[in-house]
C-alpha cells in the first residue's frame, strides 16, 4: 500500500469531530500529481507541433506537394495547413493555461473543476485532429478519385471508395490509438486524481 492509500484508509478512520489533517495532506498530494500532469500534457503538445512541423520540412514532401498542386489543391492544402496550425497553437495556449491555474489553485472544489476543464480540453484537441484529417482526408480521395476512377465502370468505382474507407478507418485507429498512449493515460490519472478529491470533499 503506498502512502497516498496510507493516508486515504486513516483518514476514513477518524471521527467527523476531528481535525482532518489527513485530507489537507492528500489534496496537496493531488494538487503535486496533477500539475505535474497537465505539466505533461502541455509538454507533448509542443513536442508533437514540432515532430509534425519536421516531418513536413523534410525534402520528400516537395514531390507530395507537386501532386496536390496538380490535382488542383494547392490553395486547399494551404488553407488546411494554416487552420490545423492555428488550431494547434490555440490548444498549447489552452493546455498551458490549464496547467498554471491547476498549479496555482488553492481549494479542493477549485482543483476539481481545473481537473475537469483539462480533461474537456484534452477531448476537445483529440476531436478536433480527428474531424480535422477525416475531412482532409476525404476531400482529397474525392478529388483523386475524379482524376484517376471517373470513366472507370461503377464495379471499379465502387472497389476503389471501398478501398479508401477502409485505409481511412485504419489510419483513424493509429491515430485513436496514437492519442489514446499520448494523452489516455495521463487524462486517465487526472480523472483518478478528480475521484479523490471528490472523495475527501464529499
Amino acid at each position: 500500500m503506498d502512502e497516498l492509500d496510507l493516508l486515504k484508509k486513516d483518514w476514513k478512520r477518524q471521527d467527523k469531530s476531528l481535525p482532518h489533517v489527513e485530507a489537507d495532506e492528500i489534496r496537496k498530494m493531488m494538487h503535486k500529481k496533477s500539475t505535474s500532469i497537465v505539466k505533461w500534457i502541455f509538454i507533448i503538445s509542443i513536442a508533437e507541433f514540432i515532430f509534425w512541423i519536421g516531418i513536413e520540412s523534410l525534402s520528400f514532401f516537395d514531390d507530395s506537394l507537386n501532386i496536390i498542386k496538380d490535382m488542383g489543391l494547392g490553395t486547399f492544402y494551404k488553407v488546411s495547413l494554416y487552420v490545423n496550425y492555428v488550431a494547434i497553437f490555440i490548444f498549447i495556449y489552452l493546455f498551458y493555461r490549464n496547467y498554471k491555474k491547476i498549479s496555482t489553485s488553492n481549494s479542493i472544489r477549485q482543483l476539481m473543476r481545473d481537473i475537469i476543464i483539462t480533461r474537456k480540453t484534452v477531448k476537445a484537441y483529440v476531436l478536433f485532429n480527428l474531424i480535422f484529417f477525416t475531412i482532409s482526408f476525404a476531400i482529397v480521395s474525392y478529388v483523386s478519385l475524379n482524376d484517376v476512377v471517373s470513366d472507370e465502370p461503377m464495379k471499379v468505382k465502387l472497389i476503389a471508395i471501398g478501398f479508401i474507407i477502409a485505409f481511412l478507418v485504419v489510419i483513424l485507429l493509429l491515430i485513436i490509438g496514437f492519442y489514446v498512449l499520448l494523452y489516455g493515460i495521463l487524462t486517465k490519472r487526472l480523472y483518478k486524481n478528480y475521484n479523490i478529491l471528490k472523495e475527501i470533499d464529499s
